[in-house]
């Protein structure tokens, strides 16, 4: 049975939320202060999930969203709000974190907010139904495939690629059978890791097959497997991330900044906010994306073995011994106080979860600077409230759109002791 609706806000997930009689209700794909009828289907958390039936009363900050696979592709959440309104939200989900942890923060910088066709990573699933290769992008809450035509948010080669994979993976996958692609444009050209959800085996027609994909989409490399034990089929010329004087060659299926704007917008971030500190650390440092290449000594700490082996090679390249890379869980054996001392500035950026283990040993440092950079303004907020405690005070807070049109917020900042 349907439900007349008056959406009061926005919730973390990008969905509107109602109250009716104390029940909340999350209805996708609508706008505070619209009025609609939805139908409600399942209990999520302390609310009930709806279904979007009929806008009855539309938001004047409602627009009509630019790609057609909108409602349907999981994607986005988005994309019918007006830009100025939907980049205040994503400041307020931090603003509104920060209050709950009550941490004091300073007036914020500019919002970066990234633009449509900048997105130069996705992770694209593909699935074989009888003669036809589906391309895309989960449904939203499901396991269902929207075969994509244009990905507004994703870089021109990225999308090219799709009709590429659909035609190269249709005498490699069986019927029914699904791959990931995860797909990363680097500064030489995309690289292609396929990652089947079972396991196949290649024989050498599938790698020929393989190989004239790679050639005739122009791949940089072409890659098959899991991340931890990806197999190059092609390497045509070998993937470049340029880092200031720095170049990594990135193991497949890389971990990217989803941007390069955001890339470099954080990197000049990090060099103006921790100045001319002599001797840094960076902790959880992917493929070392905010500090490989600038001057002065650097010791990176990164649990991923194909990351470390390749931000070393970096390394070496710049030879001196400049950069010291080592591969450390920082979340079961975060740096101790007295190995955090030997550092004039820290620069962290955590997964989603945060860093509170390294964070209670930063508490206790004597480090002066450290910048941090967040995918999660809950775990960030609780790690800052660890070091105000301590001392520090946050000074800079910058925010970060670089995935569009969804939920998640991204930020770096400064904190001093």
């Amino acid at each position: 049975m349907s439900i007349t609706l008056d959406i009061l806000e926005i919730g973390g997930r990008g969905d509107g939320i109602a109250e009716v009689g104390g029940q909340r209700y999350f209805v996708p794909f609508t706008l505070p202060a619209e009025t609609v009828e939805a139908e409600p289907r399942d209990k999520r958390g302390e609310g009930i999930a709806c279904d979007l039936l009929e806008i009855l009363a539309p938001s004047r900050h409602r627009e009509t969203p630019p790609c057609q696979h909108f409602g349907v592709c999981g994607g986005c959440a988005l994309q019918h709000w007006r830009g100025d309104i939907y980049m205040g939200w994503k400041v307020e989900l931090i603003t509104r974190a920060l209050s709950q942890h009550g941490v004091k923060a300073p007036a914020f910088e500019r919002p970066l907010a990234c633009e449509p066709g900048e997105r130069r990573r996705a992770d694209i699933v593909l699935r074989r139904q009888g003669r036809r290769v589906l391309a895309g992008f989960h449904e939203r809450a499901s396991q269902k495939i929207v075969d994509v035509g244009t990905c507004v948010v994703a870089r021109p080669a990225i999308g090219s690629a799709l009709d590429a994979l659909r035609a190269g993976m249709a005498s490699i996958l069986p019927d029914g059978a699904a791959a990931d692609a995860i797909v990363n444009e680097t500064d030489s050209g995309l690289d292609v890791l396929i990652r089947p959800h079972k396991r196949l085996t290649l024989s050498l027609q599938m790698r020929e097959t393989l190989v004239t994909l790679a050639e005739r989409a122009d791949f940089a490399r072409l890659s098959w497997g899991d991340r931890a034990t990806a197999e190059p089929v092609v390497t045509r010329r070998m993937p470049l991330l340029i880092l200031g004087d720095a170049m990594v060659e990135p193991p497949p299926g890389a971990f990217l900044q989803a941007t390069k704007l955001a890339e470099l917008t954080m990197r000049a971030a990090v060099n103006a906010w921790i100045g001319d500190a002599a001797r840094v650390a960076d902790l959880f440092t992917g493929i070392g994306a905010l500090s490989l290449g600038r001057p002065g000594k650097l010791s990176l700490f990164e649990s991923d073995k194909p990351a470390v082996a390749a931000v070393g090679a970096a390394a070496r390249k710049l030879g001196g011994n400049r950069v010291v890379a080592e591969r450390r869980d920082l979340f079961r054996n975060p740096l101790t106080t007295a190995e955090l001392d030997r550092f004039d500035a820290i620069i962290l950026d955590p997964p989603r979860a945060g860093a509170a283990a390294q964070c209670a040993e930063l508490a206790r440092s004597k480090v002066r600077r450290i910048v941090y950079g967040s995918c999660d303004p809950g775990s960030f907020a609780r790690d800052v409230r660890t070091l105000q405690e301590a001392g520090y005070r946050l000074e800079k807070l910058m925010p970060i759109d670089q995935f569009l049109w969804s939920a998640h917020v991204e930020l770096v900042a400064l904190l001093t002791k």
